[in-house]
This record gives C-alpha cells, structure tokens and sequence, in this order.
C-alpha cells in the first residue's frame, strides 16, 4: 500500500502534464483552422462584376459573337463548346465577356455578359465551406447568367450588313478590355465574310489595302499583346471565299493590329 501510495502524486502529475499537452494540441488545432478560414475566406469584390477590388484583373477573356447571318444547330452547338472551353481556360477572378455584333450599331456590339468567376462548389474546401452552397451561389451569380448570354448570342436573325471589324475594333478600344490588363484574349466566333456599304469580302480583289482606302478608321486599331482566337463558322456554298478572306484581309489585319498568338479554327 505504502509503495503504491508513494506513486501516486507521479502518477497525477503525469495525467496533469499529458491533459495540459492535450488542451495545448486542441487549441493549435483550432487556432490553426480558424487561420485557414481567415486565409481561405472570399476576397473583396465588387457586387455588380464579381471582380475583385483588393488588386487588379489579372485576365480578360472576350468573346465576340457574329450572328448577323443565321446559325445553324450545328453552330449553335459549336459557340457553347467555344464558351465551355474559354472558360475552362479561366483561372479564378479572371473576367468573361460575351459580346454580339449589332448591324444596326457597329461600333457598340451588344455586351451580353460581362463578370469575374467567383469560383464555383468545386474551389469549396469542405473542410470550411459547403459544397453545395457554394455551388448554388456560383450558379446564382455567374453559371444562370452565362448560359443566358450563350442562349442570347445564338439566337440572331440574319441582318442587311455584317461588320465584324468594326465590332472588333469595339472590343480593342473597350476600357474594360485596357491594356493595363495582362493577359487579354480576344475570341471571333464568324464567318468572316465582312460585307457592308463602304466595303466587303463578297467583292473580288477585297483586301487589307482596300479597307485602308475605303474606310481607314476601321483598319486603326490596336491589339498588341492580346491573343486571338478566330473560331471560324463553315459556310459550304462561301468556303472558297472564306479561305481568301482569311489570307487576304484577316491575316494581313490583325498582323497590322499587332496581335500575338492568332489562330484560327478550323484551320483555312
């Protein structure tokens, strides 16, 4: 008894010191989570783009949607595919434009959507966020919005002109597409037969020096250091015609913009 009674303030001394290292792991633990929630909490951003306002836009991807002729199924189908693969290439907060040639206002293509994505339930740590919420706030304020741009860029009816340059050098000049921005990329979703009053690519002998003479103001603008996809919409009965205009006046125009990068699919 003697022996056993000598060892118990040892042995209560030691369930002392383990529980106080226990409290001590507890609260790490939480003091630790509580700074991963600090750290992993939403930025700033403004409620009307999404876009964050503790620094600055860091890419801007701008797509411009040519529907003054009909699309088809089969290029309705296309631009969703396009959009769903522009924006897979966006990284969180980076902004989306979705832009449609007027032929009624050329200089002002009809700006259908324009936000920051937020990220979606899939960037939600489920250790702090729920999932599902996350994903429903995402739909809320940029997936619903999105796919009713797409829906609305598709949905054209074929109109008495088609100016496409005109509604790119729109886009070039956009404050919101500045070149402060970047990394900007300038997506064209046509069928890149121009045709208008002062000058056309239905027209034999159209080129870069013909806009120049006909209408010089279309042919100034500036693209430096953006990239350039051209998804270009098959037109069968024009696809001769398609093929000149994109080595005679597509190519030799957004070389003289100074564009990087440009490609163009399908391939000409």
């Amino acid at each position: 008894m003697n022996r056993f009674a000598r060892s118990g303030p040892k042995t209560r001394k030691a369930k002392d010191r383990a529980g106080a290292a226990l409290i001590g792991l507890a609260l790490f633990a939480l003091a630790a989570m509580a700074l991963a929630g600090f750290a992993l909490r939403p930025p700033p951003s403004d409620p009307v783009t999404l876009c964050r306002t503790d620094q600055p836009l860091a890419a801007h991807t701008y797509i411009l949607v040519d529907a003054t002729d009909r699309l088809e199924p089969r290029h309705r189908r296309r631009l969703r595919a396009i959009v769903q693969q522009e924006h897979a290439r966006l990284a969180r907060y980076d902004r989306l434009s979705i832009a449609s040639l007027r032929a009624d206002r050329p200089q002002e293509p009809r700006v259908l959507f324009s936000l920051c994505d937020p990220g979606d339930g899939r960037d939600a740590n489920p250790l702090y966020q729920n999932t599902r919420r996350a994903q429903a706030r995402w739909d809320a304020a940029f997936g619903d919005a999105l796919d009713r741009a797409v829906r609305r860029a598709s949905g054209g009816r074929a109109a008495n002109a088609s100016p496409i340059v005109a509604g790119v050098r729109a886009v070039a000049a956009d404050p919101d597409f500045g070149g402060d921005i970047p990394a900007r990329r300038l997506v064209l979703v046509s069928d890149l037969l121009e045709y208008g009053p002062r000058f056309s690519l239905y027209e034999d002998g159209a080129d870069l020096a013909r806009l120049k003479s006909r209408a010089p103001e279309l042919a100034d603008f500036d693209l430096h250091n953006v990239g350039v996809r051209v998804a270009m919409l098959d037109r069968p009965e024009q696809a001769a015609r398609q093929r000149k205009a994109v080595e005679d006046f597509w190519r030799p125009l957004l070389d003289h913009a100074g564009a990087r990068a440009v490609t163009f699919d399908p391939t000409p």
